[in-house]
């Protein structure tokens, strides 16, 4: 599949998918949503390839939500199948198995911000701007954001982001949580993504699993549910081949080679 509105790039070790819309801020076409989808159905049939970066072309904008001249163009229809396919896609990639990185170059506004959201991690530029702004003409949030902005960065900070429709800047997400890292300038952008996520992926693809298994039915008090699960895991991920190998060659002082990557 090829298109004007994103690239899909092989790096053998993952795929980038970039949107190529500078000129519209990156922003959502039923296009972009047809090369996410490619993406995603990719790497889940692809066991040898781990991970996903996301970035937007030129300086201004990662995405900046959904194409309101598409928008304007639809029914009222052919909207909300629209919204349906972005939000299912979005919550697909958000449990998707695979380690998936957006790399903020610019705003991240609304759908894009959702987009983000998706993802396992978010790295950002120093100047880089987040919002759901979808108040501010009338609209809420339409692809997940709802449910995902209070998962990350809590039920007061995200009603107070959504309600108000206010950006925040890089400092302010990441004192959130909102992004995970903010990068160093000299250093391109896609170059510091492809090393974040080549220092997680060299690792046993089974623990990685677990982790994020147990991280995701964590509360913010110790539960037993919780517990119960993480206990369950150790046994499972103890006996597996990929822990075997690992302790293996922390005895024999060499690096692990996971069979699962």
């Amino acid at each position: 599949m090829t298109s004007t509105d994103f690239q899909i790039e092989d790096r053998a070790e993952c795929l980038v998918f970039r949107i190529t819309r500078p000129a519209r801020l990156n922003a959502i076409t039923g296009s972009v949503l047809n090369g996410l989808e490619q993406c995603i159905d990719s790497l889940e049939q692809d066991t040898g390839n781990r991970g996903l970066i996301i970035i937007g072309d030129g300086e201004k904008a990662f995405c900046a939500g959904t194409d309101l001249f598409e928008r304007n163009s639809m029914s009222e229809d052919d909207r909300a199948k629209k919204s349906d396919r972005a939000r299912d896609l979005i919550v697909r990639l958000h449990r998707a198995s695979f380690i998936s990185i957006a790399a903020l170059n610019g705003l991240a506004y609304g759908g894009g911000l959702e987009l983000a959201m998706a993802c396992t991690f978010r790295i950002a530029l120093p100047q880089v701007n987040c919002s759901l702004p979808e108040v501010k003409i009338g609209l809420i949030p339409a692809y997940a954001g709802t449910q995902l902005l209070p998962a990350i960065v809590g039920p007061s900070r995200a009603l107070d982001m959504m309600i108000t429709g206010r950006p925040i800047d890089s400092e302010e997400a990441l004192q959130f949580g909102l992004i995970n890292r903010i990068t160093i300038p000299e250093i391109p952008l896609l170059d510091q993504a492809r090393h974040y996520l080549s220092s997680i992926t060299k690792h046993s693809k089974v623990a990685l699993n677990a982790i994020r298994a147990c991280a995701e039915v964590a509360t913010p008090q110790l539960g037993e549910a919780g517990l119960q699960i993480e206990k369950d895991y150790v046994v499972a991920v103890g006996k597996s081949e990929d822990a075997k190998e690992g302790v293996a060659a922390f005895r024999e002082k060499r690096a692990a080679i996971f069979k699962h990557r």
